[in-house]
């Protein structure tokens, strides 16, 4: 657990804006920009040195802060079919699909393929209808529950061979199959998996996470549900500012990788996307609005490193070298002169979560945040 102390407010009139930068919507409005997660080797949650039994524990000498409950991310029951009974439906999809598909009413065997469609299944409690998935994140067991994430796993990509793909997907038997639009598609994978089950294709664009959400809901039988996901994301992140009051304190939000060392993380990631929604000061190099980077004023004068804050996350994770890289970075001298740093103002979050792709991840971000952001780090 973290002691929770006040944010330091940043002074005024030093050439920035007075108020944080903010969608006109207000909360919800960059939830429906884009509130909206592939895998062996290391997860944060390995890369301790002295394990503790409460969370959050210890990688590289500096806070894991771990909110995600993975076997409790899951809604313990399933969402109600909204059309039951037999037949079919239609629903919306993307290329290299048909733009209408018809889908069981009440699917009972679902080909998960792509990081929304497995979170969107896990928030609707439908992860016993989940026969196989793809597109997972390295550590996604550090918030998905263990059954779902050892499903077989078919590694759809956009270079897959058709032949392996659909033998694969034919030996699970799903009546409905979901996947996501990958980059550089083979239309043939999309044309074989529809000979297998009626097959939807769905957008992954983290800027457009909410869409893919209500698309896949509705694939799933269950669209009002799927709504009711994204109104309890939005209301937790109102909840959330609220709590805590982000707006006062300047969030950096970092990326620690081997190949680029630290850097600021991408504005269209789901963390970048959530500290937007609840309305988070940031550093003047950090600015985003929509996703996007917003560059300083001209006449604004730099601010000391464009890693700085009152508060850093972190995001850890995802590859063979995420422990050493992070042992590495946290000890340069860049690291250890930030001020957020010397004042134990600094967490690392893993990146299976803060990259996610659905409802569960967004939920956990929000819960780190509320966690963390007014926090300091223990000492050990």
């Amino acid at each position: 657990m973290t002691d929770l102390a006040p944010s330091r407010h940043r002074p005024r009139g030093r050439g920035y804006p007075s108020t944080p930068v903010r969608v006109t919507v207000g909360v919800a409005g960059p939830l429906v920009v884009g509130l909206v997660l592939a895998g062996c080797g290391p997860s944060p949650v390995d890369m301790v040195e002295h394990p503790v039994t409460t969370t959050p524990t210890r990688m590289a000498g500096e806070e894991l802060q771990r909110s995600a409950e993975p076997e409790e991310s899951c809604a313990p029951a399933p969402a109600p079919a909204e059309f039951p009974g037999n037949g079919v439906r239609e629903v919306a999809s993307v290329d290299p699909a048909e733009e209408r598909v018809e889908v069981p009413r009440s699917p009972e065997r679902i080909l998960a393929l792509g990081a929304g469609a497995v979170d969107v299944a896990c928030a609707l409690g439908l992860q016993d209808l989940v026969v196989g998935t793809s597109g997972l994140p390295r550590d996604a067991d550090v918030f998905l529950p263990a059954p779902l994430v050892g499903l077989p796993d078919l590694a759809i990509t956009g270079d897959s061979g058709v032949d392996d793909a659909a033998t694969a997907a034919r030996e699970l038997r799903p009546d409905l199959i979901v996947v996501a639009d990958v980059v550089d598609p083979d239309p043939a994978v999309a044309r074989a998996l529809s000979e297998i089950a009626p097959t939807v294709v769905y957008d992954p664009d983290p800027l457009r996470w909410t869409d893919a959400t209500e698309a896949i809901a509705d694939a799933y039988g269950r669209p009002s549900a799927g709504g009711d996901l994204l109104l309890d994301v939005i209301d937790r992140a109102r909840s959330t500012a609220d709590a805590t009051t982000p707006s006062d304190t300047w969030v950096s939000l970092v990326s620690v990788t081997d190949a680029d060392g630290i850097v600021v993380q991408q504005p269209d990631t789901l963390g970048s996307l959530i500290l937007e929604a609840v309305g988070a000061g940031r550093p003047p190099a950090q600015r985003t609005r929509d996703g996007q980077r917003i560059e300083p004023a001209p006449q604004s004068p730099p601010v000391g490193d464009e890693l700085d804050g009152d508060v850093i996350f972190a995001v850890v994770g995802g590859d063979d070298g995420s422990e050493q890289s992070a042992r590495e970075a946290f000890a340069t001298d860049r690291w250890t002169e930030l001020d957020a740093v010397g004042a134990r103002r600094m967490f690392v979050v893993d990146r299976a979560v803060w990259e996610g792709a659905g409802p569960v991840a967004a939920r956990a971000v929000l819960d780190d945040i509320w966690g963390s952001i007014n926090g300091i780090a223990p000492d050990g």
